[in-house]
């Protein structure tokens, strides 16, 4: 089993909106994918800018999948473009 905690802040000028709205469908379809057990985005509620993805998946293979699907391809760039530095990925492994 994979845990993957992705942590991101926008920069300034950012839109939440924005976000949101590339990580609705990019949440929607990753919790389709073939081996996910999980997959949910959070807000901060100290700080409205900051966000994590929280995802779990029960194999290598299938998260590997799944970063080569077109839902993760495309808002991963579109997503990044809105960071102050792009995402800090934890990794847990049991």
């Amino acid at each position: 089993m994979i845990r993957l905690n992705a942590f991101f802040t926008l920069k300034e000028g950012a839109s939440i909106n924005d976000v949101l709205a590339i990580t609705a469908d990019l949440v929607a379809q990753s919790r389709l994918d073939e081996g996910n057990k999980g997959y949910d985005l959070f807000q901060s509620t100290t700080d409205p800018r900051v966000f994590m993805f929280c995802e779990t998946w029960e194999s290598q293979e299938a998260l590997d999948k799944h970063s080569a699907a077109s839902h993760f391809t495309n808002a991963v760039p579109a997503l990044g473009g809105l960071t102050a530095d792009g995402l800090h990925i934890e990794r847990f492994e049991r």
